[in-house]
């Protein structure tokens, strides 16, 4: 589980969601007002009355994704058990043109429960090396889990 970006942690879905978002009420918004052709008129108004609640849809579905990750963040900050992760294999992999990532898979233990393995991508020249204890925080209850530090930045524990 990684955390919930911000808004202008991504830039390109931002402005494509403001772009549906806005685009049923402004084909409305010109067809009602005037500013198309009387030819054009009655099918730019339903093209907007078609769009509108598509855009409403989008919107909605949005909000209540953001809040619900917003309280599957706050479930592992108050009830996450932090355990370490051990490092079970690790590839260099290109996760861009001229990036380089690592690209991790771990085995989680967590007491009272069986053991889960996950796989991660972690940016940064930094090698990983097999055997490394990286630590996660995983709900005792739920399957919810994600890693504390990016190893990257030195802030997993070796």
């Amino acid at each position: 589980m990684n955390r919930p970006p911000g808004f202008f942690e991504q830039p390109i879905w931002t402005g494509l969601g403001l772009l549906v978002v806005c685009a049923g009420p402004l084909i409305l918004l010109a067809g009602i007002g005037g500013y198309v052709p009387d030819d054009d008129r009655l099918g730019v108004v339903v093209t907007g009355l078609v769009w509108t609640p598509l855009t409403v849809v989008v919107l909605v579905l949005a909000i209540f994704g953001t809040v619900r990750d917003q309280r599957v963040w706050r479930d592992l900050d108050t009830a996450g058990v932090r355990v370490t992760g051990k490092v079970t294999s690790a590839q260099r992999v290109w996760c861009g043109e001229d990036d380089r990532c690592t690209r991790v898979r771990m085995l989680v233990t967590v007491p009272g429960r069986p053991p889960f393995t996950t796989s991660h991508l972690v940016a940064g020249e930094e090698i990983i090396e097999v055997g490394t204890g990286i630590p996660v925080d995983v709900h005792p209850t739920r399957d919810l889990f994600r890693l504390v530090a990016d190893p990257s930045t030195g802030g997993a524990s070796r």
